[in-house]
């Protein structure tokens, strides 16, 4: 991660077309675009130093005996940011550098291509044999039929290192359909020499912000709270909860019933906070219902306009980036009361193995040395991410600053907002919310009339009105 654009369109659960839809519309094949950049010198990429020889590999369709030939593997990634085809593009030349058996290929796609390639690729029987995209995309595709189970592939000794709730992101009816690839707990950052000219604290329940925004306000030079129209309704509404002994019950729709629970009375009083910010006390920056994470509120936190803002671990590069001299620092998303613990979430991005790969034991083995941890160290430190392996996040060469440990901690008391089994309206059901939440913003209806409607709109998707 080196610019703003890093995760840019990556979050898809506000996508309009499903699998099904797509299979049927995006039959005929296209050509994947974006391949990957000239590669980087492999000094780049480590290969791990306690792996096994590939040679042992038995493929699913091995090369015939003493031909020389090679089995070939494609992996399609996504493109996160302006190096992550060059970065990527040494990791798979450093794979086919370290075996014999196998010639690994890589595409880089973008975001905003990454779900068309996918399809266009799976309904005409061609999907690549690994692929990275989101917890979201990867759940479609597996209730598609379209995943294949990694358990037997891996083994439960190279999963072992793995944080548990990273590997519960991807673990549906007991199998495991990707491995982690991206995790993303969010923090509350402040511009602390604000906050000390002030003479103020970090802000921890939702009065204290509101509080604290009022008090730094001064458009247009300065807005109190920095607000997007997707992910800041999350913050909220898991700060209505706290941290509880049964985290899958914070989603906002259940995962047994389908019954939506955005109008009960933590949902209402979570957008009534976000109202009030924006209608009463007019602390966030103009137009926050069109407002977009990554290229609209980040930048304005990074050009010194705002004093608060709630986002991922990845702010930190960013800054360093664009705003070197800036003073701030993190603290939890903030709780509907005091006393009340606090509790995080995040949008994990995977990467699944296709039924469609005719070779999956290769195809293991790319994932096994993508995966190690000497490369998944390297790849944190690449793209300012939280690790999903336990000794790349303890890693003393990773946890330099207090930003690697606070989001590495983060990880373990984080919502999944994409809880396996990926309920199959999802998309659909966080849109509705979603229009729901923003009538209340602009003033087209009351909290309760909006969470009410978007509620009931949900259950009628979800068959259980």
């Amino acid at each position: 991660m080196r610019k703003s654009n890093r995760i840019l369109s990556r979050r898809a659960f506000l996508r309009s077309a499903g699998l099904g839809a797509g299979l049927i519309a995006l039959a005929p094949l296209i050509q994947a675009c974006g391949q990957g950049a000239a590669p980087s010198p492999a000094a780049a990429t480590k290969a791990p130093e306690a792996a096994a020889p590939t040679a042992a590999v038995q493929p699913t369709t091995a090369p015939a005996a003493g031909s020389g030939s090679k089995v070939s593997v494609t992996y399609v990634a996504m493109d996160y940011d302006q190096n992550m085809s060059k970065d990527t593009q040494a990791l798979i030349d450093e794979f086919n550098k370290s075996q014999n058996n196998i010639q690994a290929k890589l595409e880089v796609v973008s975001w905003n291509d990454g779900e068309t390639v996918l399809l266009t690729r799976i309904g005409a029987n061609q999907a690549p044999d690994i692929a990275n995209h989101s917890a979201g995309g990867i759940g479609e595709f597996n209730a598609a039929g379209e995943v294949e189970p990694l358990d037997a592939h891996l083994g439960s000794d190279f999963l072992k290192p793995f944080v548990k709730s990273a590997l519960d992101a991807f673990t549906t009816e007991g199998k495991l359909i990707a491995l982690p690839y991206f995790l993303d707990p969010r923090g509350m950052y402040y511009r602390t020499d604000l906050f000390e000219q002030a003479g103020l604290k970090p802000p921890q329940t939702w009065d204290e912000v509101r509080e604290v925004a009022k008090k730094l306000n001064n458009p247009p030079n300065i807005y109190g709270f920095g607000m997007d129209n997707s992910d800041q309704w999350w913050y909220a509404w898991i700060g209505a909860y706290g941290l509880v002994d049964d985290l899958d019950s914070i989603l906002p729709v259940d995962m047994k019933t389908g019954k939506c629970k955005v109008a009960n009375e933590q949902g209402i009083a979570a957008v009534q906070w976000l109202t009030d910010l924006i209608r009463k006390d007019k602390v966030v920056q103009p137009n926050p219902e069109n407002a977009n994470r990554d290229s609209d509120e980040q930048p304005l936190f990074y050009a010194g306009k705002l004093a608060i803002i709630t986002t991922g671990s990845w702010l930190p590069t960013l800054i360093k980036d664009n705003a070197p001299d800036m003073k701030f620092d993190v603290a939890p998303i903030p709780v509907s009361k005091s006393g009340m613990q606090h509790v995080n979430a995040f949008w994990p991005d995977g990467v699944c193995m296709f039924k469609q790969s005719k070779q999956k034991d290769a195809a293991a083995e790319l994932l096994k040395f993508m995966f190690s941890k000497e490369n998944r160290l390297l790849f944190a430190k690449q793209r300012g991410v939280v690790p999903e392996r336990e000794d790349v996040g303890t890693d003393p060469s990773y946890a330099v600053s207090k930003f690697e440990k606070y989001f590495f901690e983060q990880v373990k008391i984080s919502v999944n907002t994409y809880k396996s089994p990926f309920p199959k309206n999802q998309p659909k059901n966080m849109r509705t919310i979603q229009e729901g939440y923003i009538k209340a913003w602009l003033g087209e209806a009351t909290v309760e009339e909006a969470m009410k409607a978007a509620a009931a709109q949900v259950d009628k998707d979800n068959g259980v009105a």
